[in-house]
């Protein structure tokens, strides 16, 4: 057996103990008892160890040194660049900070779910505190091995394709865009006449409706499922996809579209090269394009007008929805309404933005002053005072409301931006190669889109960057301009 396959085969093991742990997460996350979680952290902590060990396997046989990266393949040595990436992660930070910075976010985390359901910051801040520490610990000591600003260390652990210089940019872009264009996003919203809901889609509809459109685009449900979390998110692998919402009487849609977000996910999870299996070449190309395929389900296909006209005949057939409240030009809209919203998953395409900046502005912040997560509500709420003009009420209208720092992850928001941007690139190169792609939208045929989508994106797994699947996609790199057409044709238009 040669060096690289030897090397292969340990990183196989590596991604099976990875595919374990999603489960257990999932599970601690939906339907673990309350008080295991301190079991199932020891439980994560030992298949963390078992990673460990192949690592120090790897290290041992020195094997990467053994292989000549000429004689492979350009996927084969694409595989190498990643495999060893990953292996520098191992050999930089120390076993005992990684074990630590693992348990204090899983720590965390539970305590953020019962700092959400009381509504108060200061019962999670100790935690948070310790557990931004760690990630600290962990950025310096990247930032001095790869020669990067600690905060783009921390980046790169989610997407390697954007420094955040250039985030910066486009953040700043997009925001001046925005305020550049508010009024006439608003004067636009105030002439698009829509009336309320007469009636209500109960959590068991919300669920049916999701599930069967979920079906239209394709998501195999002998393959995955649909829980309930306080948080939405997609967790699992490519052969068991666990996806996560939660449910809102008041606003039904908002499960819909969450789990249509998810459905992004998990489709691209499903569509991933299997001959690269449990390889780092056959994951996924980053968040950024992660995100963009959630994206590009949630808005840039089921929000459209076509894909509302559908929508309305599911409603009537499958729900007996007939009232005027419920037909396309309403249900598009409403769904499509423009207001300012404290909630980032609610909000409308123009403010989301807004909301990713926000968080953006204060990750930057508190990787300089780490003493901020003392008085995280306070700095939260005036920096969202500074782009909302909106007085923040509450801790869960505020800092509480996502548990991606909670969980540790800081350094992921940008993708969300990043997404946005690559999702509605990616929508314009659709409808140049698909010209009645409209017309199969309002028929329901939604297979269609999934099949553009792994031809384009899933297929190619992370044999190329973001900007290397955007030119072979739209013949050009990421470009912010994209994005600001879509939302002057979607709100001002």
């Amino acid at each position: 057996m040669s060096e690289y396959k030897k090397l292969t085969e340990l990183f196989k093991q590596v991604s099976t103990f990875d595919e374990i742990t999603s489960i257990l997460e999932w599970d601690m996350a939906t339907m673990m008892p309350s008080q295991s979680r301190a079991s199932r952290i020891k439980q994560i902590k030992v298949l963390t160890q078992k990673k460990r060990d192949i690592f120090h396997q790897i290290e041992k046989k020195d094997l990467f040194q053994k292989i000549d990266p000429f004689k492979l393949k350009r996927d084969e040595q694409r595989n190498l660049m990643l495999m060893k990436r990953k292996f520098e992660l191992f050999l930089f930070i120390p076993t005992s900070l990684m074990l630590k910075n693992q348990k204090l976010s899983l720590e965390c985390e539970g305590k953020w779910r019962e700092a959400k359901k009381k509504n108060n910051y200061n019962l999670v801040k100790k935690e948070l505190l310790k557990l931004f520490k760690s990630i600290k610990e962990k950025s310096k000591i990247l930032s001095e091995k790869w020669g990067v600003s600690e905060y783009d260390a921390l980046l790169s652990l989610y997407d390697q394709s954007f420094k955040s210089n250039e985030i910066t940019k486009f953040a700043s872009d997009v925001e001046s865009f925005i305020k550049k264009k508010y009024k006439a996003f608003s004067t636009a919203h105030n002439k698009k006449n829509y009336v309320e809901f007469d009636s209500y889609l109960n959590e068991e509809e919300q669920l049916e409706l999701s599930k069967f459109v979920m079906n239209k685009f394709g998501f195999p449900f002998n393959k995955g499922r649909v829980d309930r979390s306080l948080h939405p998110f997609c967790g699992g692998y490519s052969d068991d996809i666990r996806i996560t919402t939660k449910f809102t009487k008041s606003d039904f849609f908002s499960s819909f579209d969450a789990l249509m977000h998810e459905t992004g996910h998990a489709l691209y999870e499903f569509g991933l090269p299997k001959v690269f299996k449990n390889q780092l070449v056959g994951k996924a190309a980053g968040m950024s394009i992660h995100e963009s395929q959630s994206l590009f389900l949630e808005m840039q296909i089921v929000k459209t007008k076509e894909f509302n006209i559908f929508l309305e005949k599911v409603l009537k057939k499958k729900f007996k929805k007939f009232s005027l409240s419920w037909k396309s030009q309403n249900l598009y809209n409403k769904r499509n309404s423009f207001k300012k919203n404290f909630i980032r998953i609610e909000a409308d395409e123009v403010h989301y933005p807004l909301h990713i900046i926000h968080r953006f502005n204060i990750e930057k912040k508190l990787i300089g002053d780490e003493k901020l997560i003392n008085f995280l509500p306070d700095l939260w709420n005036s920096e969202f005072k500074k782009i909302f003009n909106l007085e923040v009420k509450s801790d869960n209208e505020g800092c509480l409301q996502d548990i991606h720092w909670f969980s540790g992850d800081f350094g992921y928001f940008p993708t969300y931006l990043l997404g946005a941007m690559i999702a509605a690139q990616l929508k314009k190169a659709l409808d140049e190669d698909i010209p009645d792609i409209d017309q199969q939208i309002k028929s329901g045929n939604l297979k269609v889109i999934t099949s553009w989508l792994k031809q384009n994106i899933h297929t190619h797994g992370n044999k190329f960057s973001a900007n290397e699947i955007l030119m072979k996609v739209t013949g050009q790199k990421l470009d912010s301009l994209f994005y600001k057409n879509h939302l002057k044709d979607r709100y001002i238009n």
